[in-house]
């Protein structure tokens, strides 16, 4: 069933109350690993909705807790962290909009779908969500960089509220088998280092593992610059694989799809997606709705703080693109 539509009200009358979802195993991995406990959590929720309340920019922004919690759960309870987490993930939708914000026909977003470049595969016995992206799926004739962090908007949209995903963390599949020059040359500079901001500075998930596999040797060259982009500590999380054999061995079976001698079926989970999607439309449309008023001063301008992802852009703005990849 799907979930209501949620209230964009920056201070209601009355906030909602947080309901647990999680199992006692969860409860005690969130205690362990995130900090996360009654004594921890209600005070955060209590501040967090008092910095969205009298933030002068935030004029629209959720202020239930599962979505406070998305953002608290990513930084381990290190409020004035997620509070920044917020303030980016606010400022992509407003000055990124053409990345981010779901403005084109929801037909766009189905057709992306079919195209299974970017699959949610589901939960490993570990309790982590996987995603599987396929780079050479990509329909070069129309389908741009945006197209992929917009549907990557869509699937957060549809995910990050279960608590699952938010306590457990996500293991990204990047497999580049089939890949060409042009799936990758359509990423400029720009492209690159927004998505990678974006992902480790403003999108609320916890990336556990990221799997890259077939990488061809004239892919390197781009992998490496989207690794130099992100902080040591999330570089180390990436695991290159040679073969698909390399692959299975280091991802949970039950949910490796059988192209990758797996078990799941990659058409049964597309299709899963494909139904969420439609499910949860009016709720993904919401995120239209977020409002950051950036033509005011940021109360945190001093130190920088909910600034970063914007001056970080700023100062690459100068940089050249991957078109012209020279190719051994």
């Amino acid at each position: 069933m799907s979930l209501p539509i949620l209230s964009m009200d920056k201070c209601p009358r009355q906030y909602d109350s947080y309901q647990s979802t999680l199992t006692p195993a969860l409860l005690a991995k969130a205690k362990e690993h995130l900090h996360e406990d009654e004594c921890t959590r209600d005070p955060s929720l209590v501040q967090m909705r008092e910095f969205i309340a009298k933030h002068p920019q935030i004029q629209r922004c959720r202020t239930d807790a599962l979505f406070l919690l998305r953002f608290l759960r990513a930084r381990k309870f290190n409020v004035t962290a997620a509070c920044e987490m917020l303030e980016n993930y606010l400022r992509c939708f407003q000055q990124w909009s053409h990345c981010f914000r779901i403005k084109d026909p929801f037909e766009t977003y189905e057709k992306l779908i079919d195209a299974a470049y970017l699959v949610p595969l589901g939960y490993t016995s570990g309790g982590q969500f996987v995603l599987l992206y396929r780079p050479a799926c990509l329909d070069l004739s129309w389908m741009r960089p945006a197209h992929v962090m917009k549907l990557g908007a869509v699937l957060a949209e549809c995910y990050c509220d279960e608590e699952e995903l938010q306590v457990g963390g996500m293991e990204l599949i990047s497999d580049y088998q089939g890949v060409t020059v042009a799936n990758l040359g359509m990423w400029t500079i720009m492209d690159l280092k927004l998505l990678m901001d974006a992902t480790t500075k403003a999108m609320p998930i916890r990336t556990k593992r990221v799997h890259i596999s077939g990488l061809p040797r004239f892919g390197a060259a781009l992998v490496s610059t989207c690794l130099a982009m992100i902080p040591l500590k999330n570089q180390q999380k990436v695991v290159f694989h040679k073969t698909t054999d390399e692959l299975k061995a280091a991802v949970d079976n039950s949910i490796l799809p059988t192209i990758y001698g797996g078990s799941l079926s990659l058409e049964e989970a597309n299709d899963r997606f494909r139904k969420r999607v439609a499910q949860e439309r009016d709720r993904i449309l919401l995120i239209n709705e977020f409002d950051l008023d950036v033509t005011m001063p940021s109360p945190n301008a001093k130190n920088s703080h909910g600034a970063g992802l914007q001056s970080d852009l700023a100062d690459e703005a100068v940089i050249g693109s991957f078109r012209k990849l020279n190719v051994d």
